[in-house]
């Protein structure tokens, strides 16, 4: 098993074709490792070592779980129809600290950081003619990102974490055995890595890391702080003047997503989809959620299949004996491991309902409901009217339908919010903390175990 701060292998993409061919840093589709010994001594294993960073993120166990399922099944949105014991603990919101799927997402969270820190310790010092100071602050800045985004997600789930900014190289004590840090120095740390990004990096497709998507993260960031004003702020600055949402069709407003090949896929239709359409169906989505769609949601069709619907989305003219999520939909191949759906990790209409909320929370209704009103509209609603007594609702509402399966949305808004007892059956304050894994509580003796239920 892996220990949470020690790796000293760097995993990084094949140097293919010729050894004259530079990378393609957007090429985040990486399939080998290099060892750090080996040096990273110009653009070419410099390339390699920030394409090691999105290869963490595609590790099964953060894909899949640490980005999607636990939180899902943990909230009112999905329900649990697999066999894992250590799933159906996160089910039940019966997570122990001896839960493996959990240690798993703790620890692989940490392995992208620590890829992470080494491009951000090692690529400034690359001496290489063709490797340009823009380029290697580029490098840097898409690193900066993908370990803000990792360490949201840690203290989301599990509150006050080791802030780990240096590569972990040494198994000595003062090296590797460190203390929680407070959930507040890492938000800072998270904003400073994501305005670092923000200044750094330029415009791409939307499976590169761009200025766009780190603004976009940062508004989501303030959003959770509840710094309405910088939220909002951020936000607009990515949708610009005279935005309309109905320009995009649904999903198809993404700024960034961690994109997959056939040969280096992902399982997710694998996780979501019946057996009928080759997969295991791990995740369904929950009878609340399934009813929460109002008549004539133009959403649905493109996002889940109830049943009795014809599962025309996998070539079969059968009906779906179960209801099944849509948003992974690569069923071309029929072989697990090969799907290309990506993940997305932003998309306009996030921005849109954070900039709906922020005016919201300011006393500006008539432009919150301006900003709800465009997801409606593209969603084929009827407009409402925001004020004091129904807003929230609204715009919770329309970000369990909208946002729905692409990530851990459900659970935090609940959360975030204070509405997770009240939607969640069998929820308890202590149950908005996962546990710290037991593992690395007894490999640590200065980290502190949190207080959630089993701890």
């Amino acid at each position: 098993m892996k220990n949470l701060f020690i790796y000293l292998q760097v995993i990084a993409i094949a140097l293919i074709a010729t050894a004259c061919d530079a990378i393609d840093l957007e090429d985040v589709r990486p399939q080998n490792s290099i060892p750090v010994s080996a040096g990273i001594n110009d653009k070419k294993t410099a390339d390699a070592l920030l394409n090691g960073v999105y290869d963490g993120l595609q590790d099964g166990t953060v894909l899949f779980d640490g980005f999607l399922a636990l939180a899902q099944i943990y909230s009112d949105e999905a329900i649990f129809t697999g066999t894992f014991p250590s799933r159906f603990e996160f089910a039940t919101l019966n997570v122990q600290t001896s839960n493996g799927t959990n240690a798993g997402v703790f620890s692989d969270f940490y392995d992208v950081i620590n890829r992470a820190n080494n491009v951000i310790e090692l690529i400034p010092a690359v001496q290489d003619e063709s490797f340009s100071d823009a380029d290697k602050n580029s490098s840097v800045a898409q690193a900066r990102f993908l370990r803000a985004l990792s360490y949201f997600y840690l203290i989301n789930y599990y509150g006050d974490v080791p802030l780990i900014l240096s590569p972990t190289r040494s198994v000595a004590p003062d090296v590797i055995n460190v203390p929680n840090d407070p959930q507040s120095i890492i938000y800072d740390q998270i904003i400073a890595d994501l305005q670092f990004a923000e200044q750094n990096l330029g415009d791409g497709d939307v499976l590169t890391v761009t200025s766009s998507a780190a603004t976009a993260l940062l508004s989501r960031v303030y959003l959770y702080q509840e710094d309405w004003n910088n939220a909002l702020s951020s936000a607009t600055t990515v949708l610009g003047t005279g935005f309309d949402l109905n320009a995009f069709p649904y999903l198809a407003d993404q700024i960034y997503g961690i994109g997959f090949t056939a040969t280096d896929g992902n399982v997710l239709n694998f996780w979501y989809s019946p057996a009928e359409c080759g997969g295991r169906h791990d995740v369904e989505p929950s009878p609340k959620f399934l009813a929460s769609y109002e008549e004539g949601d133009l959403r649905k069709a493109a996002s889940v299949l109830e049943v009795g619907e014809v599962m025309s989305a996998c070539g079969l003219s059968d009906t779906a004996l179960v209801p099944f999520v849509l948003k992974y939909d690569d069923f071309a191949s029929g072989i697990s491991g090969t799907g290309t759906d990506p993940l997305i990790i932003s998309r306009h209409a996030e921005l849109v309902l954070i900039a709906a909320e922020a005016q919201a929370r300011l006393g500006n209704f008539t432009e919150a409901s301006s900003w709800i009103n465009q997801v409606r509209s593209r969603a084929g609603l009827a407009d409402v009217t925001l004020d004091a007594s129904n807003y929230m609702d609204l715009i919770l509402q329309e970000r369990l339908i909208e946002l729905s399966f692409e990530g851990a949305h459900r659970y935090l808004d609940l959360r975030r919010t204070g509405r997770a007892q009240a939607e969640i059956q069998g929820y308890q304050p202590c149950h908005d903390i996962w546990p710290i894994p037991q593992r690395e509580i007894d490999r640590n003796p200065n980290l502190v175990q949190n207080a959630c239920c089993n701890c």
